[in-house]
């Protein structure tokens, strides 16, 4: 246990030296200054990095289901040295002993936070993942990881919502960051988004950041997904759905107006690559 603290100190240590301290001596040897660019964080880059983070989160959980033998995440989590340090190094950053606590208290700060302040949070979170991830991998031997893809889906926010919805098809995922089911649809709107891209646009807006946007449209429950023609809400959905039966569902919506891509030759919750057919 003292070699676990002993690695999760060190790791705080070098989020700190990289984002405190001179910004001069860092420029002069070529490191780069967190502090600095934390100030310029602004909200569409806060959502940028949280995007991916829940793409990442969605991920570990992907390959390990709950059926899954020996549930790798918990025995990655109590038992690797490597991925217990790096969770300890954010339980320290929350200043919390339980992970549960330290979770809430996350959550908590990015609901009202500022981007650049909440920047070191979210690095330590994502590098905790990373870890669980390869630990999930190797126990479940589903690895090497795959490259990550390219993002086609939009991060909304009170500034640019109107210009990314007001023209074509639109579809709006009101979600949160701390919603378990909004990570889970996270990669079913990427291949919503790049299966269908030039026919439609996917957004995702995280509401307790624009609560006025929420109150727009009267969302309830998350997520919630309402797809807009024009700016005009066309219809809704707030239940999580998979890739096939979302795509069924936006057909339904706007006949005629989404290509029916064939899925008959394809598993369910998968899509085959629009460039390679």
């Amino acid at each position: 246990m003292l070699t676990v603290m002993k690695e999760a100190e060190l790791a705080l240590l070098l989020l700190s030296m990289v984002g405190c301290g001179s910004a001069g001596a860092r420029a002069q040897h070529g490191q780069p200054d967190l502090a600095a660019s934390a100030e310029v964080v602004g909200e569409l880059q806060l959502e940028e990095l949280l995007h991916q983070l829940d793409l990442l989160e969605a991920e570990v959980y992907a390959h390990s289901p709950s059926e899954a033998p020996g549930n790798p995440i918990e025995r990655c989590a109590d038992h690797d040295r490597e991925v217990m340090s790096r969770m300890l190094a954010f339980k320290l950053l929350m200043g919390k002993q339980q992970k549960k606590a330290a979770d809430i208290k996350y959550y908590t700060l990015l609901q009202t936070g500022k981007p650049g302040a909440l920047l070191p949070a979210i690095q330590l979170r994502r590098y905790y993942f990373e870890g669980l991830l390869e630990c999930v991998l190797r126990l479940t031997g589903t690895g090497p990881r795959k490259a990550r893809e390219e993002s086609y889906v939009s991060l909304l926010t009170q500034s640019n919502f109107e210009a990314e919805t007001s023209r074509g098809i639109v579809l709006v995922d009101f979600m949160t960051h701390g919603c378990g089911p909004c990570k889970i649809m996270a990669p079913e709107l990427e291949k919503l988004a790049r299966h269908h891209r030039g026919e439609l646009r996917v957004g995702r807006l995280t509401v307790d950041r624009h609560p006025e946007l929420n109150e727009r449209f009267d969302i309830a429950t998350f997520p919630t997904l309402l797809l807009l023609k024009d700016g005009k809400e066309v219809a809704r959905l707030d239940d999580v759905r998979d890739y096939p039966r979302l795509l069924s569902w936006v057909q339904s919506a706007l006949p005629g107006e989404i290509s029916p891509m064939s899925a008959k030759s394809v598993p369910d919750g998968q899509a085959p690559d629009r460039d390679t057919e």
